[in-house]
């Protein structure tokens, strides 16, 4: 095996947070602070190493192919009628929710510095095995690699929310648990029947993700009732898995509680990442295997982001709990990214897609600040906190610009993503759907621009009582407490600072950000948005010209192996 090749590399940054949990573990008997700078060292080594893994995608030819990166594919589960390989790959489509998962892990790391003193190796331990299951989901390549992943990434939270979690802890992680694990094991058996469906009709048992995809393109499921309306109970399946994930209205009660009860720790990882693995799990499984049913409920699902949108909005409104009202807002956020990705429009599609990486480095931001001032004040309560922005101006410009991201100011990441979505879903609305639908959709869409004011409303409104106006001090707040500084720690800017670099990064210069996904996203919802189009019959489509017609329709099933293999420098799908 090359040391130095692109596939060594991504096995190693997967090992790193493993091999990095068990030297957390035995630097316990050293203390707390061996403790911490073994995490700490352990999640810088893992991003850095990460980084440089997507360096090297950005400058290889896959990137421009559409191929897969630094395959690796070990034995595992073979012999018999089981072919299960430890397949592992990166993509365009998982190349920066890869890097996001390393990025947080850090910023998680840095925020718990002062909070957790207690069981602090057993808390750093966990974060680091979270770490290794969220960058396993985004590169698994085999269909039960990915569900173990899916599935392990409930267990290192469900601890750390019961054991470091706040007064309801344990309510909020069995509520959690059980809520997501029951989704998980109804979206496996969907999984399975798809592969029982491909096994029937090729004659052997795989899980590869990309054979799979091939198969159900050559040998779609049905959609009749003679087939049992299969493909349609299927994609059902994988809804209430990834749709409690996301989570997408009405699924979201477990949310809030989930964050409000979590460590600050908890809370950035599972608003900045975990909450994405959903509309992953869409883009992977839902849309390239099962485009039939993804057409017929993506008018469904596109209604159900746009009340999500207001719902968050209108519960964040009044909201007294500073972290309950940030979590109400992802609700809200996450119904933005989810009308984009069934608008399937693919200026929405990106959109949604560049969305997850935006909201996961502004509600990230966010959670770390609030229990940053829960640390100094004792309190999240908005009524009690005021003034703060003479005592900690640092402080608070990071949490200015976080909200200023979140609630999409032009100039930041925020904006970028929202523009793409409401630009596809209006462009779906006048072009895409035919007459009948034309006007729900029109409706849906300016619901989505309702929720940006109401987000401003409920943000900067929580901004102007926390942050200026008379100073208030919590009753729990002691005197001895004022002598220390209330402004940043260098923990803390190491924990933002990257955070706010690349918020303004990709609200200035976006572009390297939108092309590495861009191709593998069309190919993915390829079917799917053709699907549609024959069922909407709309006059055109995209921002072509192109005149879709009874005669020049496309038909919703593609060459996958030529697409998911080929060697050309172009993509093979025109927009």
């Amino acid at each position: 095996m090359n040391l130095l090749s692109p596939s060594t590399h991504l096995l190693l940054v997967l090992l790193m947070p493993l091999v990095g949990a068990g030297i957390v573990w035995l630097a316990s008997s050293r203390g707390l602070q061996a403790v911490r700078t073994s995490a700490a060292t352990t999640a810088v080594l893992t991003l850095v190493a990460t980084g440089l893994l997507i360096l090297r995608y950005l400058m290889s030819d896959e990137a421009l192919s559409n191929q897969v990166f630094a395959m690796a594919s070990l034995p595992w589960l073979t012999g018999g009628m089981f072919n299960i390989h430890l397949s592992i790959g990166l993509d365009g489509l998982s190349l920066w929710l890869f890097g996001l998962s390393a990025l947080l892990s850090l910023t998680a790391i840095f925020v718990s510095w002062e909070a957790v003193t207690e069981r602090a190796a057993g808390f750093y331990m966990l974060l680091l095995l979270l770490e290794a299951a969220m960058l396993g989901v985004f590169v698994a390549r085999d269909i039960i690699l990915f569900y173990v992943f899916f599935e392990f990434t409930l267990v290192p939270l469900f601890f750390l929310i019961g054991i470091w979690g706040h007064d309801e802890r344990r309510k909020a992680a069995l509520t959690f648990f059980i809520y997501t694990l029951a989704g998980s094991v109804v979206a496996f058996l969907g999984l399975m029947t798809i592969v029982l469906w491909n096994a029937t009709h090729t004659g052997s048992v795989t899980f590869d993700i990309s054979m799979l995809t091939t198969g159900l393109s050559a040998h779609p499921l049905p959609m009749d009732a003679d087939g049992g309306y299969l493909q349609w109970l299927v994609f059902l399946a994988l809804l209430i898995g990834f749709a409690i994930k996301v989570p997408i209205f009405p699924f979201h009660t477990w949310l809030p509680l989930a964050h409000v009860e979590a460590p600050t720790g908890g809370s950035v990882d599972l608003a900045g990442v975990l909450l994405k693995i959903g509309i992953y799990g869409f883009l992977r499984f839902s849309m390239p295997m099962l485009p039939e049913a993804t057409a017929v409920a993506a008018p469904w699902l596109f209604a159900l982001g746009a009340f999500g949108i207001i719902y968050g909005a209108l519960v964040a409104l009044v909201q007294q709990d500073l972290k309950r009202l940030i979590a109400y807002s992802s609700v809200s956020h996450m119904g933005y990214v989810v009308m984009g990705l069934f608008a399937l429009e693919p200026v929405a599609i990106e959109g949604a897609n560049l969305q997850l990486i935006n909201h996961g480095l502004s509600s990230a931001g966010l959670f770390a600040m609030v229990g940053m001032l829960y640390e100094r004040f004792h309190t999240r309560s908005i009524q009690s906190l005021g003034g703060i922005a003479k005592k900690a101006p640092w402080l608070t410009t990071l949490f200015m610009l976080f909200t200023f991201s979140s609630i999409g100011l032009p100039g930041l990441n925020g904006f970028v993503g929202e523009f793409l979505i409401l630009t596809g879903s209006f462009q779906r609305a006048w072009t895409g759907v035919s007459p009948d639908f034309q006007q729900s959709y029109l409706f849906f869409s300016l619901m989505g621009v309702v929720g940006i004011v109401l987000g401003a409303w409920y943000m900067l409104g929580a901004v102007e009582r926390v942050f200026f106006g008379n100073s208030r001090l919590p009753p729990s707040y002691s005197t001895n407490e004022a002598q220390n500084s209330l402004d940043l720690r260098w923990h803390e800017i190491a924990a933002l600072s990257p955070l706010a670099i690349f918020i303004l990064w990709i609200g200035i210069i976006p572009a390297i950000f939108l092309a590495p996904p861009s191709q593998s996203i069309r190919v993915m919802t390829y079917a799917s948005s053709n699907a549609f189009n024959r069922n909407m019959q709309p006059t055109k489509i995209s921002f072509g010209t192109e005149m879709i017609t009874e005669k020049n329709k496309v038909n919703s099933q593609i060459d996958l192996p030529e697409i998911f293999f080929t060697s050309q420098k172009q993509s093979p799908v025109k927009q």
